[in-house]
């Protein structure tokens, strides 16, 4: 899991990513979206971290961005977020540890149904401007994949970029803070992940699960950014 904390023209605000190589963080495109100006030079993004609160801990790695690569079809403009997958450039290569580890990306093996045993990460807000507190310890909540034809229920211009996870009758999900992070799900036993957080209509609100960018299709993205430095295999 890394955290991204981003510096743009007006603001500054932070998103979660998933480190896939020793140079590549994925992320939402929304994170990073080229509208926001982003300053580069003094955006970073922090790996190894447990606690927001212990930041300066020896065993974080602390990496600028140098390249942001975004979606080429990435709209923010359509209803939810289309296409919202982008890459980051770390500006020198992370050391590997047993802290910091690149994700499993999904591969033709890796099949997931809403029997799947799926995991979300971050550091965002508990609730609805309900701020993490205390050490800020990075939180996580197992969910359920959602079907397509019921997700289509709460989100009707759902895509097949798309994949929907949690509750019906919310109580646990993602929210503000937490998007850019990895849904992971078990296969093989090992964790592969299937989606990026990507949006919702509110935080774990009844009837509207999260929606999540569906990271097998864009590997083709993925691998064409990167390449040749990883392996989906």
């Amino acid at each position: 899991m890394a955290y991204l904390e981003i510096v743009a023209f007006n603001m500054t605000f932070s998103c979660g990513g998933s480190l896939i190589n020793e140079e590549w963080v994925l992320t939402a495109a929304h994170c990073v979206d080229p509208e926001d100006n982003i300053i580069m030079e003094q955006s970073y993004v922090h790996l190894g971290v447990h606690s927001l609160q212990e930041m300066g801990d020896p065993d974080v790695v602390v990496r600028a961005m140098s390249d942001i690569v975004v979606h080429p079809e990435y709209d923010s403009r359509f209803w939810g977020e289309l296409n919202d997958i982008a890459l980051v450039k770390l500006n020198h290569s992370a050391c590997l540890s047993h802290l910091i580890m690149p994700v499993k990306l999904p591969g033709p093996e890796d099949i997931f149904g809403h029997e799947s045993e799926c995991w979300l990460t971050g550091w965002g807000d508990i609730d609805m401007e309900v701020p993490l507190s205390g050490r800020e310890i990075l939180q996580q909540v197992k969910v359920p994949l959602i079907r397509q034809c019921a997700c289509l229920e709460a989100y009707p211009l759902l895509n097949s970029g798309m994949v929907c996870a949690g509750f019906w009758e919310g109580g646990k999900d993602t929210c503000q803070g937490d998007s850019g992070g990895p849904l992971v799900c078990l296969s093989g036993g090992k964790f592969v992940q299937v989606g990026i957080t990507s949006f919702g209509n509110g935080c774990a609100k009844e009837g509207f699960p999260g929606v999540y960018t569906r990271v097998v299709r864009y590997m083709d993205f993925i691998l064409d950014t990167v390449n040749p430095n990883i392996d989906a295999s």
